[in-house]
């Protein structure tokens, strides 16, 4: 668990991810040195990572719903694949007709229907695609990379 101070810190953070130390440590009674082992705590320890947030309205990119019937045998290859690739943006596992659900987003619609197609099929009995406009609330959102990952280099997706 977090302390008050740890927790200060990431809602301070969460606000604005570019404050200074010396403003985290106002109020806290702490240097800014402690400040900044204590971000570096943070990080190693699992509970805080630092990335810029992206506007994909302006990027144009496009975004879909993906729910997907995936068999036992394929879900550790799958989970491996949806943590890797940057088209992904959010992953859940659910009950129903399907058992997973993923946000994904990248430039082109066609890039995504390839993805869909050449990858996530692959590991799936069922599909069900779904158009989605960019998160609603927030004109900003994280995606874990700007780069491909290897199944998409693999097949050239953008």
């Amino acid at each position: 668990m977090l302390d008050p101070i740890d927790q200060r810190i990431v809602e301070k953070l969460s606000d604005n991810g570019r404050i200074s130390l010396t403003e985290l440590s106002d109020g806290a009674e702490l240097s800014r040195v402690a400040i900044a082992n204590r971000i570096d705590k943070l990080i190693q320890n699992g509970f805080l990572k630092v990335s810029a947030m992206l506007n994909l309205d302006r990027l144009n990119y496009q975004t879909l719903i993906v729910e997907l019937q995936i068999e036992n045998g394929k879900k550790v290859d799958f989970k491996r694949l949806v943590s890797d690739c940057p088209k992904v943006m959010q992953a859940f596992e659910m009950t129903g007709q399907f058992n997973h659900m993923l946000v994904c987003s990248s430039k082109s619609s066609n890039s995504l229907r390839r993805f869909v197609d050449d990858v996530l099929k692959k590991f799936a009995k069922d599909c069900r695609v779904t158009m989605a406009s960019n998160p609603i609330g927030s004109e900003f959102t994280h995606i874990k990379s700007y780069k491909e990952c290897e199944h998409c280099k693999k097949l050239k997706i953008e």
